[in-house]
């Protein structure tokens, strides 16, 4: 169910990869950040919707991977937005988005899936401040909400993921460094984070998930292996992405 973490923000978690989907009131109605996952948890979403008895006006996606990128018919025929860079990539990768999809979860209607459009630059209908960066994924944003209190860290600042480099693109952790710079100013004006994976972050836990964060890329800066909780025993399946951060950062 929605749980209210915020002044008009609410989250439910998916089993899958305890990801979160965001739901955050706007002045017309509401916006959905990353919804998902699977067809059985977007229609229980639309349902604790239907509750809130206030329509969705827009969805965003923090980022161009297909766990955010999902919609669902109930949730309305409305805009959906994401960073020009991200829309972008979207598009180009919709396709493989789908197929990845299709491979992960049930359920879920692969035709909506990437189907979003540049955000205007005055932010349209999404309330509060973007902040894009390169980090994780081309046209990366998370969203602050400081009047509420609230910043959304999209793939970033997770209590169960590790920083997770792109690849295909170089000076990653130069990227991760600077993002988490902007992240960490954004962070001044919160008592709440909400990671796209994992649990929600309040208080003094705020300044714990940076920290961590940035203890990671640092190790990586320094060509040294990062000791990182989140790579503890029951977590054996981040060692492939954590190999693919190091051979990176060492061939940078």
């Amino acid at each position: 169910m929605l749980t209210q973490v915020g002044d008009g923000v609410w989250v439910r978690q998916s089993a899958w990869v305890w990801t979160n989907s965001i739901v955050v009131r706007g002045e017309d109605g509401l916006i959905l950040v990353d919804p998902g996952i699977d067809g059985s948890e977007l229609n229980q979403l639309a349902e604790d919707l239907d509750r809130l008895g206030i329509p969705v006006v827009a969805g965003f996606s923090t980022h161009p991977h297909w766990d955010h990128l999902l919609w669902h018919a109930r949730f309305g025929d409305v805009p959906r937005y994401a960073t020009p860079a991200g829309a972008q990539a979207a598009r180009d990768a919709r396709e493989r988005a789908q197929a990845m999809a299709a491979q992960s979860a049930s359920g879920i209607p692969l035709e909506l899936i990437g189907l979003v459009t540049p955000l205007p630059a005055d932010g349209g209908p999404v309330p509060g401040e973007i902040l894009e960066h390169q980090a994780h994924a081309v046209g990366h944003a998370a969203v602050l909400l400081a009047d509420r209190g609230v910043l959304l860290a999209g793939d970033m600042l997770s209590d169960v993921l590790i920083p997770l480099l792109d690849a295909g693109r170089p000076d990653q952790v130069g990227a991760y460094e600077t993002a988490l710079d902007r992240l960490g100013e954004a962070a001044r004006h919160v008592d709440v984070l909400v990671p796209g994976h994992g649990e929600v972050a309040e208080g003094p836990e705020v300044a714990a998930r940076l920290a961590a964060d940035h203890a990671y890329i640092d190790a990586l800066r320094r060509g040294e292996e990062p000791l990182d909780a989140r790579l503890g025993t029951d977590a054996d399946w981040l060692s492939g992405p954590h190999q693919s951060n190091l051979e990176q950062a060492r061939g940078r």
